[in-house]
């Protein structure tokens, strides 16, 4: 039992680290797959409080795993990580079950796994959990207590301190598409040869009560007794997957399409404002994309400035901050993808992305120049 217990100590503590570092990498993400599990499980109320309880799960998470590796305060630990993990495998469960969840957001985005993947990844670290509870006894401190409580004292300093950083300044790794050297336009375009998604139209009717769907060759089958619900398109075949399929910009009431003259210019510089949601911009920036922008554009370089708002909130933020260029739309999701800031400021050398910069951080018009005569 002692040598159970000492191997599930150092496998938790190794997992709940890394698994905490990489959510506390990018706080914002993890806070999106937060605000899914609470609008699923009805909890409203809890969804303004995501960022800060994606934090504090983090830091938690990390702090769990280093007290478990030097064997600090074994009885409460143990504990803990037992309510956590019971907790976690009934919320991954439900997932697993209803699919609601795609993703459980345990390794953020480096690690994308299944609600069935997340489910017995739980179950396993459940029984390992399990031998730590059993025999907690058996781990012992591997410090006094002076260095013991020092320790964690400063590991607890420098997470908050990484934590609030990469949420200020952007996730210090990007797991995404829209990462700094990636090309979109390459990233959106299926390679020669690539198979594509196969599709099978799926036809709902309800017969005695039930719901059935018939292929088009079952046609044939239907008479008075069967009453039509629907049609749909049923993924048969799964083809190449497009690490961006959803970067569509189009204008301010959605009947033009703008994307491909948005990716037209391959050579010279543009900028990105990105602006999920207007409404929700940190406090002050206005003025500081103006100051950035007016100089761009007035020296012939794009702006493009993308936001999921409506055009009554649009236009006045325009207007009140003077600011020399108009807003496209696009939806929320690849704008939550793009740069985790609100807003955020994306530079492209054609279209590949060369440097973004967050809220905290917006650059200057001096310095946006430096660096693209730098490039």
């Amino acid at each position: 039992m002692k040598i159970v217990t000492q191997i599930s100590r150092i496998l938790v503590g190794v997992l709940f680290i890394i698994s905490g570092f990489i959510k506390a990498n990018d706080t914002i993400g993890f806070s999106y797959k937060l605000v899914e599990y609470f609008e699923i499980l009805h909890m409203p109320i809890f969804i303004d409080y995501a960022v800060g309880l994606a934090m504090v799960i983090c830091i938690f998470e990390i702090i769990v795993g280093v007290a478990l590796l030097i064997g600090a305060y074994s009885y409460l630990n143990a504990w803990l990580l037992l309510l956590m993990i019971v907790f976690f495998t009934l919320l991954t469960g439900y997932s697993a079950i209803t699919n609601k969840v795609t993703d459980c957001g345990c390794f953020g985005d480096a690690i994308k796994l299944k609600p069935v993947e997340s489910f017995i990844k739980d179950l396993v670290l459940l029984v390992f959990i399990l031998f730590i509870f059993i025999g907690h006894k058996y781990i012992k401190p591997l410090f006094n207590k002076g260095i013991e409580t020092v320790g964690l004292g400063i590991s607890l300093v420098v997470v908050t301190a990484f934590t609030l950083y990469t949420y200020m300044f952007l996730p210090k790794i990007d797991y995404l598409p829209y990462k700094v050297g990636n090309n979109i336009k390459t990233l959106m375009t299926y390679p020669v040869g690539a198979e594509r998604d196969v599709y099978e139209m799926v036809f709902i009717y309800q017969k005695d009560g039930k719901q059935i769907e018939l292929g088009i060759n079952e046609l044939g089958i239907i008479n008075d007794t069967y009453k039509f619900i629907d049609r749909k398109d049923k993924l048969v075949k799964q083809g190449f997957k497009l690490q961006i399929y959803d970067f569509k910009v189009y204008d301010r009431n959605m009947n033009i399409e703008y994307t491909d003259s948005l990716l037209a210019d391959t050579s010279g510089y543009k900028l990105l404002i990105i602006q999920k949601s207007i409404e929700e911009s940190r406090k002050g920036t206005g003025e500081q994309l103006a100051a950035l922008t007016a100089p761009w554009v007035q020296n012939g370089n794009k702006v493009w400035a993308l936001t999921a708002s409506s055009n009554d909130i649009v236009e006045p933020y325009r207007h009140a901050n003077q600011l020399m260029y108009d807003y496209y739309t696009m939806d929320p999701t690849p704008l939550k993808s793009i740069v985790r800031s609100n807003p955020g400021i994306v530079l492209m050398k054609g279209n590949t992305i060369v440097k973004k910069w967050s809220s905290y951080a917006i650059p200057t018009y001096e310095m946006l120049k430096k660096h693209t005569e730098q490039q």
